[in-house]
Parts: C-alpha cells; structure tokens; sequence
C-alpha cells in the first residue's frame, strides 16, 4: 500500500547507524519475536512461512521505533532531521514530522473510490469517519475492511504511512478487547506507582494512561504481534481434511470393469437391477447408488410418498460406455463398498476393475478455469435484465432471512437480535459482512451491485451504516 506524499527512506538509511541500528534490533524483537516463539519458528525463517507478509510487520517495527523516545532523550526522526534534515523536501521533513508523532489504530474501511481515496473510522478513539488520500490500497480495499494502519495529515493531506495490517473481524475483536483490558488495568497501574500518597497526581496517572492515544501507542508491539500470530498460524494450519457426508476422506475414484467377451448390455442392466440401493435413470446405461434407506417409523409417512429414493443420499454412479463398465464415488470405504456388492452379481460378466484415484488438489489443478466474464454465456439474456432477475431473488430471499435464526447472531432472528444494543452492533456487523463480500465480485456479475440498504432501513439500525 503506497504513500501518497512524503517519504522516510532518509530514516530507514539512518536506522543502520549506531546506535539506532541496535535499537532497530531491540524493536524488531519486540514486534516479531513473540510470535515466531508462539508458533515454534526461527525469527529468520519468518519470511519462508508468510511470504511478503514479513515485510509488513518488519515495516511496523520501524514506524514504532520512529516514534520512541529513549532513555537517553533521543528519538530516530528527531535525531535524523537535526543530523540529515537539510537534504530532505519540505514534504519529506513533513511526513517524518508526522509519522514521529503518530499512532497505529484499528479502522473501518467504507465509501472506497479505486484510485483516490476512501473513508477510515477509528475503531479505538471513535468519532466522525475521515477521508484518506490514496491511490494503490484503494485498488484493493472494499467497503467495511479492517486495517490497522497510522492515520497522519502532511501538510492538509490525510494520508496512510507506509505499514499497514489487514485484519479480519475476529481478529479485530481480539485486539479491540486487548486494548480495552488495558484501558482497565489503568487504574490499577495508578494505584501502584502512586498509592494513596497523592490523590490528584494519581487521578492524573489513570487518566492519562487510559488516554487512547497513550493505550495505542503502548499498544503497536501488540497489534503487530496478534496480527502476525494469526497470520503465522494460518501459514501453518494443515489444510482442511475434507469429507463426504460419512466422514471418509474425500478421494475421487473410479473403477474401470472391462466387459467379459460374453456380456451384453442388457445382461449387464439386469444383473444390476439385483444390486440393492441401485436404480436405474431415465439416461440409458446409467445407474445411481443411493446410501442404504432408513426405516420409517410406525405411523409416519415416508418422504416423497410412492417414491422409495426421493430424500436419499447418492453414494455414487455407473455407467456402461464403449464396452467398459464405469463406477464413480468419493471415497476409498465408499469404493470398497461398491466392489463388494457389484463382485458377486456381476460375476462372469466383467473382468477386476482397474482403479483411477484423484486428490481433491489433483481435481481442482485440472478442473478448467473460467476465462469468460460471469454474464457471457447466456446467448439472449440482456445482462441488465439477468441483474434485475438476480436483484429480485436475492429481495426474496433476504426478506425471509430477516425472520429466520442465525448462528451468527446466537440462534436469534435479525428482527429479535436489533431489540438489544449488543444485538444491534451485532447484526451491523452481520449486514457488513454481506455487503464486504458482495464488493469482491467482479463488476460483471449480476450480484456485485446489490444494495442492501432496505435490510438496514427494515431493521432500524441505519445509524451503524457509517
């Protein structure tokens, strides 16, 4: 994420010196070392496990130490513009000023305009949302993202610096709630260093280390380290086992019977109408196995009436194609299953099957990626009315979600949750979430545009929309 005004490259170089060079280290430590401890990795070995993302909290580790001041008096900016000030711009002398002074905090991305700016409400210290100036990260923020980022104004230019943290909600709430137990453990800190000796000197302690900007700047080492464990521990979290409804580890299987020189077609389907839990389609030489029926307790109807499969689970499929009898399934148990009743009923009609395996990695590295925009392919459907279309389902299907519980929102109905305050923020952030993820579509498909400014208007709460 670039700067729009103002550079500190001067400060970096200058960091190499001594002594900022050792404290340089002494921050980097403070900011990373935790993390890497948490996760059992080599501080050194950081950028093999996230990538780029090391650079971002390196990043943080030096606008925190331009803003220390150190035992001895001293501070980074200060010291490099007193030594080296001369050579910089007034912007660059500016921007130093500034990030010298600043803050890290946690904010709400919204009213994004790609290319040019977008609205940050600060999560920590409140107020009014303000408009900041930039160019790159609008490219890729949508409306409601979280970053933590410092907010500086450079000569009546409100502006990023250059590190910034993107965090999810949870996460967010993490730290939130961190800097909220600091706030608290104020009075506490107070009651310490003071006692009872000076009541005023310490009402003026607790106020001032619950200071949000005193909180923020006591907490940057924090945000840097719980953004930095999250994003180690997703790195290194095994990818999801994923399971078919019985629990078995996904593996796409197909079992190849070649025909013995005697079989038919029709032999074949009749030997197959003996398999229980097969049933043939409408599609010639086609088979659906259904998982084995569950029994119908007395005095209940089955579901789908006549119709003994409808509500079952498919298991898998066969299908006869240039001599060769095919089986698919999604499991290895599921495979086993299948062999096991086709053996004995087809016996003397097909050979032993070779068997093709495929990793769910394997199916989706030759699956083949859409190259045409969401709306093509539909010959004859005005992309506007296929909007409209999509625009009025998504209207009803949002109206009955507004009645319906949601685990989101403690089992309650968005209706039942906005009748509390705690409710209320809960189902901003509910509404959020829709709204941030429709943003990511591609600006042709027919949902990117939707407005859900009616659920806002229906549940009350359009005073959370900022």
């Amino acid at each position: 994420m670039s700067k729009i005004r103002g550079s500190a490259d001067g400060v970096v170089e200058w960091s190499r010196r001594d002594p900022w060079r050792e404290r340089m280290g002494e921050m980097v430590e403070k900011h990373i070392r935790k993390a890497c401890d948490l996760n059992d990795i080599d501080i050194h070995d950081l950028p093999d496990v996230i990538g780029e993302a090391a650079m971002a909290a390196m990043d943080c580790a030096f606008e925190d130490c331009c803003t220390v001041t150190w035992e001895d008096g001293s501070n980074l900016c200060a010291d490099y513009l007193k030594r080296r000030g001369w050579k910089e711009t007034v912007m660059n002398r500016a921007y130093i000023e500034a990030l010298r002074c600043s803050v890290m905090s946690l904010y709400e991305v919204s009213d994004v305009r790609p290319g040019e700016s977008f609205l940050a409400r600060d999560l920590v210290r409140g107020g009014d949302p303000i408009r900041v100036t930039e160019r790159t990260a609008t490219q890729t923020l949508v409306v409601w993202d979280m970053i933590a980022a410092r907010i500086v104004t450079v000569r009546g230019v409100v502006q990023m610096t250059g590190a910034v943290l993107p965090i999810n909600r949870d996460l967010a709430e993490d730290i939130l709630g961190v800097l909220r137990r600091a706030k608290i453990r104020a009075r506490a800190v107070a009651a310490e260093t003071i006692g009872d000796a000076d009541p005023t000197l310490r009402a003026r302690l607790e106020a001032e280390l619950a200071d949000d900007a005193q909180v923020l700047f006591a907490g940057a080492v924090t945000i840097t380290t719980l953004w930095l464990n999250d994003a180690i521990s997703r790195c290194l979290a095994p990818p999801p086992q994923l399971a078919n409804t019985d629990g078995e580890p996904i593996a796409f299987i197909t079992l190849h019977y070649k025909l013995a020189a005697k079989a038919t077609a029709d032999s074949i389907a009749d030997a197959l109408a003996t398999v229980s839990d097969l049933r043939a389609d409408d599609e010639d030489a086609h088979w659906t196995w259904f998982a084995p029926a569950k029994p119908v307790g007395k005095g209940r109807k089955r579901k789908g009436g006549d119709d003994p499969d409808v509500g079952r689970m498919i298991h898998g499929d066969v299908a006869l194609n240039n001599g060769k009898l095919e089986v698919r399934v999604n499991s290895e148990a599921r495979a086993a299953r299948i062999r096991a009743v086709l053996t004995p009923a087809l016996a003397g009609l097909v050979r032993e099957p070779l068997i093709e395996r495929m990793t769910p990695e394997q199916a989706m590295a030759e699956a083949p990626r859409a190259k045409e925009p969401a709306t093509r392919g539909l010959d004859g459907v005005d992309p506007a009315d296929l909007r409209e279309a999509v625009h009025e389902i998504m209207d009803r299907q949002y109206r009955k979600t507004l009645d319906a519980p949601v685990p989101a929102l403690d089992g309650k109905s968005p209706k039942q949750a906005v009748r509390s305050a705690k409710g209320r923020i809960a189902v901003a952030n509910w509404l959020k979430g829709f709204e941030q993820n429709t943003a990511r579509l591609p600006e042709d498909d027919p949902m990117c545009d939707y407005d859900f400014g009616w659920m806002w208007n229906k549940l009350g709460i359009s005073d959370l929309r900022t």
